[in-house]
């Protein structure tokens, strides 16, 4: 099952709060006496946070995960679920150098993972710079697609930097911008497919989809809505790494040709090539899987996956 959400990142708000409010006195905007109330909160925010003191100092955010503030912005844009952030990105190696750099957006979700970027990321708002620690792994499975970093293990720490540049709110129109990430991330994906199906001999594309046969079956395959087949699958990433199943006590589930919201669609259009007894694998793009937002702490946006599939029974309707 999903693992709902029950961890905010609001530990240490209050400074951040402090902080955020000391920033604002260093710019007023109004000339004359503002400029004094201007030099007096400089000096304030230099006694509370002298420079490169938040660079040094790392707070816990989870036993995973520590932050620390370079910058704050003005605080009127806050990360909230569900939105879209656009997100200037470093990332360095502890032992090494730059592993990760680009400018990019990234969907917070309804239900971020809890010790996740995401959910870190609630805590904070447009203009704030902020540095973390984390484990490569982490860092990796927050965005798109897993990429690859070179010469870094997973539970690697990595000193990761991000400006927040962008905060979109989920019932907003979103612009060229993230179209042009979407497409992005969509050859990406492509890329990744095409890589496991040189290294996966075997496939052929059926539709959208890509699938192999492992076993052949009788050829009898439902026939009208409301008839049922019994199937068990397994779902896997494609480095391997398994993360759905249809039971562990060994029943099959019973899909009900015709029935809405059963399975995803990729799953829809695999069964129709099937017939009883028939064993296959499929590889599924993220369309026609878990899509642009993926699955909470599960499977990350336009995430290509794989299924492998066995149909044991198929049966008319009004058979049990």
């Amino acid at each position: 099952m999903p693992i709902i959400l029950t961890f905010l990142c609001a530990m240490n708000l209050s400074n951040a709060t402090t902080y955020r409010a000391c920033n604002r006195a260093c710019h007023p905007t109004r000339a004359g006496f503002g400029r004094w109330l201007a030099v007096a909160g400089f000096a304030a925010c230099l006694l509370q946070h002298p420079p490169g003191a938040a660079a040094q100092t790392y707070t816990p955010l989870s036993s995973d995960i520590r932050y620390c503030i370079y910058a704050l912005g003005a605080g009127n844009v806050k990360i909230g679920k569900g939105c879209y952030v656009k997100l200037a990105v470093s990332a360095a190696a502890q032992q090494g150098g730059k592993v990760f750099g680009r400018t990019c957006w990234l969907p917070i979700g309804d239900d971020p993972a809890k010790n996740s970027l995401e959910s870190c990321l609630l805590t904070f708002s447009r203009g704030d710079s902020v540095g973390f620690i984390m484990p490569a792994k982490i860092f990796s499975s927050s965005f798109i697609s897993h990429p690859k970093l070179k010469g870094v293990a997973g539970n690697d720490p990595l000193h990761v930097r991000m400006r927040v540049l962008r905060v979109v709110e989920p019932d907003v129109v979103l612009d060229d911008g993230y179209e042009k990430f979407c497409a992005d991330y969509v050859a990406y994906e492509t890329r990744l497919a095409n890589l496991y199906l040189r290294q996966h001999a075997g496939f052929s594309k059926t539709g959208d989809i890509w699938k192999k046969r492992t076993k052949p079956g009788n050829g009898k395959k439902p026939q009208k809505f409301g008839d049922v087949m019994h199937i068990a699958y397994e779902g896997y990433f494609l480095n391997g790494t398994k993360f759905d199943s249809s039971g562990k006590d060994g029943q099959p589930f019973r899909y009900v040709r015709g029935q809405q919201w059963q399975l995803l669609a990729g799953l829809v259009t695999a069964l129709a090539t099937m017939s009883e007894g028939e064993n296959a694998t499929f590889l599924l793009p993220s369309a026609l899987a878990f899509g642009a937002k993926g699955l909470a702490d599960i499977v990350p946006p336009f995430t290509p996956v794989v299924y492998e599939i066995v149909v044991q029974k198929v049966a008319n309707a009004n058979s049990k």
